[in-house]
């Protein structure tokens, strides 16, 4: 049985809660990880598009996927907040 798609605004609150930070760019948001202690690693940021950012709609796969490369963080995770 597949698990459901976390919708955006329940990815917002969990990476509001763990201190990134969400910022707004011409409709899109734009999800940027917190400061890393290590100056030789650079800040990951990951960009969703203005359609999948409204309240009821679901985070597409190929964003999911992009969330996981970049930060580390499941589907799974986000859900379960």
């Amino acid at each position: 049985m597949s698990q459901r798609r976390p919708k955006w605004k329940e990815a917002e609150r969990y990476f509001l809660r763990r201190a990134y930070s969400i910022h707004s760019d011409g409709g899109d948001k734009v999800i940027v990880a917190p400061p890393d202690r290590d100056p030789q690693r650079r800040r990951q940021t990951v960009r969703l598009g203005h359609r999948f950012v409204k309240p009821g709609a679901e985070l597409s796969h190929g964003h999911l996927k992009q969330i996981e490369r970049a930060f580390g963080v499941t589907a799974e995770d986000i859900v379960r907040g």
